[in-house]
């Protein structure tokens, strides 16, 4: 039998032993209602007895031993009532442990379920379904609408809108373009789609993660086994303090107590749920875990080692320079090359197009496109021919002209990758595409901070100087540059032997780090990649701040698992104390004992909620189009100091003068003005929204830092007017201007991620202010302000408007409850001072009667009932009836069988006669004898079917008085009315049951005094309360008085109201006792 299954039915017959103990005992049976609780708990106590001897056999000893000893003992004593509930307990404990394993394990398993089985393979002009295992790399591949993406691939396709939340969490769908990566998994949100396979299927990405949810389902927390050492550690504690209670006390039952108290469920069951709950909460936010180890070292990382490349950075490639030859254009070099990677499907060329469109050039449609694998292609662009790609390409020879030599050797520089540009065989221009930094990583860094982890490392093959510049920006611990994958493998070990490290990467040179980490954390979700594979973690998003996610998601299930466990073991503590003291008896302590289980474990599935630090808040979109409307106004600016940092390498003496001033301006007027604008007016306001100030502590070192190279440059450009100008003063003022550049760019991306976490925050905060307004009494606000500041006004109008409506809704309701339920009308009340006796009556009833007579063997409904036409309520006796039915058709039967058996004998007489006529007249004594004999049986034979025919009718018959054994309800409605039960003698056509279509309205008899007859007239509106529904004032009208006095009494009359009864709760049928309130108005 499956464990979980075994676990429910052991639960259900504690429970079942459990209610029919209490059920005997309070049937003033005592010895059944010990041995219910016996056997109850027997079976609990048989399937642990099992347990602990294969813990043993194994060479373990289980904590388990605890709940058996008290479980035994309990029966033992007699205390089976103790015994049963400490059985519920277990068993309840054990199920609940599967139910919140089950719900962790449910966000883990749906990956898994997901998994895609077939594609749309392309073959030709047909479409055919093949399973994602024929599919190869480079097969062109359908994905319809609404569909799981198959395989991994290549958008062939112009766009492609894809739901990734299965993989990334993010809600949003993201629109994919020509060229770019579409994994396996995602949704197909948009149109149908094509692309081309790049993997097999079991390289594709959800194939890797479907191997290492395997993983992260079998594996165990170290701290899960901590939790089991103190468990163990518990055992001698408790037989111990039973030991001395008993020996003191000389009284067995405080041992059990203590027994009982101690039983360990919580301590066993928190610390598997919380880790539980937290790798499913990390797979949630497309965080996988391989396990509850790596969790649990997370929640106490002390480093962070980072690669840059793809990890820091995007890993891809952006167009920084286009170095073009003398007399081209850098635009019009740009569009010839774009118009032509229109046709292409490699991934620079979605760069260089999505770059051209971004500058608003306008491309046209390439021709007689021809593509070299690995090299580049050629076509037709406006008649002129284009080629884009390898210097081999563009020059046979390979051979440079100076510009180009020189741009080759900036971008080697730069470390930057080069693509050559052609028009009719010469060589025009030269684009340089470099890494850029990842949008989130200061916020990363950040989270990092703030999280806990004190020391941030950058580790990367790249060289010393573009790497200072990014550690300087994101305000790093230190920077390692230079480093071949062995020199990752020793940093990471250097700095692991001083703390606990994470070391997060991508590639494949980073496998050997993250391998040799405490924790390895890989960069995306090709679970097939080496990187991936030697990873303890693997973000599932391609999102650099999930990293502080997981580092927090580790410290609260860490700090859960831990409170479960120290609350448990404090609070069975301190009931084992009072257990041996003699104040906590066996099944209080089983009680006590079951309400901390549940508290734990309750507790430890906290760790499945989502941490809300987490959950950024979007910025409104006035303020983001201002903030994106001054950043590119800058980056304009910033392309233009890149391209006279690129000038200056060929420019001459007075040439180089001009440009270096023109850098210096730029600077001065735009760059430092904005920076110092931010540092002046806009950090002051964001920091009092923001839960701590890393962010900003950076950025405000970032303005330090590029003010600090402003001057410098101003310094320096000062100088050019003053002495001859020098080679080494160009190259300096070439390095402070890139220094600026970069730092401006990594600036702005910080920029924009801060106030992306504060602007909800912001917009709503009563401190802004409003737009228009004056700051401080001498500045306008800036657009940036306004654009906040309006937002906030409209919220704040909107919260008000929601307030006011909530507040009309509540006072309403209240209102129009107060005047439903309990009005006063103008005039005071007054209760009277006695209460009258009167009877409830359905306006309006229909009979249910029998149909024939006879005792009732059943009765289906009950006073206040609703019932539906056609509906049983009662049941006649029929046994009789029944037992006449039976001997009906056995008799049948035998009609049936002397039917068959006559027909047959009819029929070989009549074959006997034929054989007689056949024979002639030799024959005529015979055949004369054969013939009546044949007529005798078919005599027979229609006497017989004439009397099965009077027996199927008898049966009808029957069958048909038995039907009227039943009292059907004629219409829907409630019963008012029974006046039948079981064995009772009804007659057919008396009244049964008495059925009220309508019993919103009611007829209420009563016998009233003569005073409230002489003050009441016909018609007069009447209030009144029950004595059995307090807190309920009824309405109704006076509609019928007597004139006589009623029979119990001269100073008695007879008074019927019609009441509105639209709650129900006026039962028809049913007495009670009112009381009128007196009022000289009307309703």
């Amino acid at each position: 039998m499956d464990g979980r299954i075994l676990k429910r039915v052991l639960l259900v017959i504690t429970v079942t032993g459990l209610c029919a103990g209490l059920t005997a005992k309070f049937s003033s049976l005592p010895e059944l209602a010990q041995w219910a609780w016996g056997l109850g708990a027997a079976p609990v106590l048989a399937s642990l007895a099992i347990s602990i001897l294969r813990d043993l056999s194994a060479g373990r000893m289980g904590v388990d031993a605890i709940a058996f000893l008290s479980m035994a003992g309990a029966l033992a004593l007699g205390e089976s009532l103790a015994g049963v509930i400490i059985a519920i307990m277990y068993a309840g404990g054990n199920l609940l442990e599967d139910f919140a394993v089950g719900r962790a394990e449910r966000d883990l398993k749906a990956l898994i379920d997901r998994a895609p089985r077939l594609a749309h393979r392309k073959n030709g002009d047909a479409i055919e379904d093949a399973p994602i295992e024929a599919i190869a790399v480079g097969d062109a591949i359908l994905v319809r609408a609404g569909e799981i993406v198959p395989i991994d691939g290549l958008i062939t396709s112009p766009g492609a809108l894809l739901d990734e939340a299965a993989l990334t969490g993010e809600p949003i769908p993201v629109t994919r373009f020509t060229g770019e990566a579409a994994s396996s998994g995602t949704i197909n949100a948009g149109e149908a789609f094509e692309m081309r396979a790049s993997a097999t299927a079991g390289e594709s990405t959800y194939a890797g993660i479907v191997r290492m949810v395997s993983a992260a389902q079998a594996a165990k927390a170290p701290f899960m086994r901590m939790a089991d050492r103190y468990a163990l550690m518990l055992l001698p504690i408790t037989l111990a303090l039973a030991a001395a209670a008993w020996w003191f006390s000389q009284d067995p039952i405080r041992a059990l107590a203590v027994l009982v108290a101690a039983t360990p469920c919580p301590l066993i069951l928190a610390a598997p749920a919380a880790f539980i709950g937290g790798t499913s909460l990390a797979a949630r936010r497309g965080i996988l875990i391989k396990g509850g180890g790596p969790l649990e070292i997370l929640a106490r990382v002390h480093t962070v080692l980072f690669d840059k490349t793809g990890t820091l950075t995007v890993g891809g490639a952006r167009l920084v320079s286009i170095e073009t030859a003398p007399g081209v254009s850098p635009d019009e070099a740009l569009r010839l090359a774009a118009s032509l990677e229109q046709a292409s499907h490699h991934v620079l060329a979605a760069t260089i197009v999505s770059t051209a469109r971004g500058k608003d050039l306008a491309l046209s449609a390439p021709e007689d496109v021809r593509e070299v694998l690995g090299t580049g292609l050629t076509g037709l662009v406006e008649g002129r021919r284009i080629a884009v790609g390898a210097l081999s390409l563009v020059r046979s020879d390979e051979r440079m002209e100076e510009w180009a030599r020189r741009a080759a050797q900036r971008a080697s520089w730069r470390s930057a990758l080069t693509v050559f540009v052609a028009a009719d065989g010469k060589m025009i221009a030269v684009l340089l595409f470099a890494d850029e930094l990842r949008r989130e990583t200061p916020r990363a860094i950040r989270g990092l901070r703030s999280v806990g982890v004190e020391r941030i490392v950058m580790v990367t093959g790249d060289r010393a100087e573009p790497a200072e510049t990014i550690g300087a920006a994101l305000d790093l611990d230190a920077v390692l540059s230079e480093r071949v994958p062995s020199d990752k493998v020793d940093a990471v070990v250097a700095e692991r032997r001083m703390a606990l490290t994470l070391m997060v990467g991508d590639g494949i040179n980073d496998a050997p780090a993250l391998a040799a980490a405490n924790v390895g954390m890989a960069m995306g979700a090709r679970g097939a990649s080496a990187s991936s594979e030697a990873a303890d973690a693997v973000l599932l998003v391609d999102r650099l701040d999930r990293v502080a996610e997981a580092v927090a998601i580790g410290k609260r299930t860490r700090a859960i698992a831990l409170q479960s466990i120290v609350a448990g073991m404090t609070m069975s503590g301190l009931t084992m104390v009072a257990a041996a003291f003699g104040y906590v008896t066996p099944v209080a302590g089983a009680l006590i004992q079951e309400a901390i289980d549940v508290a734990v474990i309750l507790n430890a599935l906290r760790a499945l909620s989502p941490i809300r630090a987490f959950d950024a808040p979007t910025m409104s979109e006035s303020a983001a189009n201002v903030l994106r409307e001054e950043h590119e106004r800058l980056e304009k600016s910033l392309a233009r100091l890149q391209e006279i940092v690129d000038a200056l390498d060929i420019c001459k003496a007075q040439a180089a003068t001009a440009l270096i001033s023109e850098a210096d301006e730029i600077v001065a007027t735009q760059i430092v003005k904005h920076e110092r604008e931010d540092e002046e007016t806009v950090y002051p306001r964001v920091s009092g929204f923001l839960k701590d100030t890393h962010g900003l502590s950076a950025m405000s070192r970032a303005h330090r830092e590029i003010l600090h190279q402003a001057r410098l440059l101003a310094r320096l450009t000062q100088g050019l007017r003053l002495q001859d100008l020098e080679t080494y003063l160009i190259r300096d003022a070439q390095h402070i201007v890139e220094s600026i550049v970069s730092l401006v760019h990594i600036h702005n991306a910080q920029e924009e991620d801060i106030y992306e976490h504060a602007a909800a925050q912001f917009a709503s905060a009563p401190g802004l202010p409003r737009a228009g307004a004056k700051l401080g009494g001498t500045r306008a606000p800036s657009a940036f302000e306004r654009a906040l500041a309006a937002p906030r006004v409209k919220r704040r109008s909107a919260v008000m408007a929601g307030a006011l409506i909530a507040l009309a809704v509540i006072a309403g309701g209240g209102a129009f409850w107060g005047w439903r339920h309990g009005r006063l009308p103008l005039q005071s009340r007054e209760e009277s001072s006695s209460a009258v006796v009167a009877t409830i009556h359905a306006r309006e009833t229909t009979p249910i009667t029998a149909e024939t007579s006879g005792v009732i063997g059943a009765v289906y409904c009950k006073r206040g009932e609703a019932v539906r036409a056609g509906q049983p309520c009662a049941r006649i006796e029929a046994r009789g009836l029944q037992d006449e039915l039976a001997r009906q058709e056995l008799a049948l039967r035998q009609r049936i069988a002397e039917a068959e058996r006559a027909r047959a004998e009819a029929g070989q007489a009549k074959a006997a006669a034929d054989r007689m006529a056949r024979g002639g007249a030799r024959k005529q004594k015979a055949l004369s004898a054969a013939r009546r004999a044949y007529e005798r049986a078919q005599a027979r034979a229609l006497s017989e079917d004439a009397a099965m025919t009077t027996a199927e009718a008898a049966i009808n018959a029957t069958k048909a008085t038995l039907k009227t054994a039943e009292l059907v309800s004629p219409i829907d409605g409630t019963i008012v009315g029974r006046a039948v039960d079981v064995g009772k003698m009804v007659r057919a056509g008396e009244p049964s049951f008495l059925v009220a279509s309508d019993i919103g309205v009611v007829k209420i008899e009563a016998q009233v005094d003569a005073a409230f007859a002489a003050t009441h007239r016909l018609g007069d509106a009447i209030a009144f309360r029950v004595d059995d529904i307090p807190g309920q004032l009824f309405h109704g009208k006076l509609t019928q008085m007597s004139q006589e006095p009623a029979a119990g009494g001269a100073d008695e009359m007879s008074v019927v109201l019609r009441a509105s009864n639209e709650d129900g709760l006026l039962q028809p049928g049913s007495s009670i006792r009112i009381r009128f309130e007196q009022s000289g108005t009307g309703l």
